[in-house]
């Protein structure tokens, strides 16, 4: 039996490639998560996670959201998610709207700061408003000093919606927005 649940969305824009996560990509998601300079920018300065604990938890996303490995030709570089935010939204959105978060990470250092991942949300973008009835994305937990993840947001529309300054012990954390129409609130 599987571990990760797939599906069968694949995306392309002809340079990055969306295909489903699949049990064989847990020993490529467990080195990327026992890297710290990986987990600094994607979970904080967290201890690296086991093989068993990444398993576990991509087991468990998986079952709430579409999980995406992130490929420039054959390489995996990173993965990706897209899943929907449970009501109630956040304000001024009402019950009644469907919301989504997306998260991602660049596993292979190499790849960072060259559009990659800009590119992966947009595809995520482009699937979720024309093929989904989402009207609203939200990027949750974006470190303040991961300049890269703001700006590869930014370039797909999305708007800073909340900043939660650091206290100090931990750091502050942004969270954007980007509505089907491009319109804020």
């Amino acid at each position: 039996m599987s571990l990760i649940r797939s599906h069968t969305k694949t995306f392309t824009d002809g340079v990055v490639t969306l295909r489903p996560m699949t049990d064989d990509d847990l020993p490529l998601l467990a080195k990327w998560n026992a890297d710290p300079d990986v987990l600094h920018f994607s979970e904080g300065d967290v201890d690296p996670y086991t093989a068993e604990e990444v398993a576990s938890m991509y087991s468990s996303l998986s079952q709430k959201a579409d999980c995406f490995m992130i490929t420039v030709g054959e390489q995996a570089i990173g993965e990706c998610r897209l899943q929907p935010v449970k009501s109630p939204f956040p304000e001024p959105l009402g019950s009644s709207t469907d919301c989504r978060r997306v998260d991602l990470m660049i596993g292979e250092p190499e790849f960072w700061g060259k559009t990659y991942g800009s590119r992966a949300i947009g595809l995520l973008c482009r699937f979720s408003f024309e093929n989904t009835s989402c009207s609203h994305l939200f990027a949750y937990g974006i470190f303040d000093y991961n300049e890269r993840a703001k700006k590869a947001f930014e370039r797909n529309g999305f708007k800073v919606y909340e900043t939660l300054p650091s206290d100090g012990i931990f750091p502050g954390e942004i969270t954007m927005f980007k509505g089907s129409v491009n319109k804020i609130f």
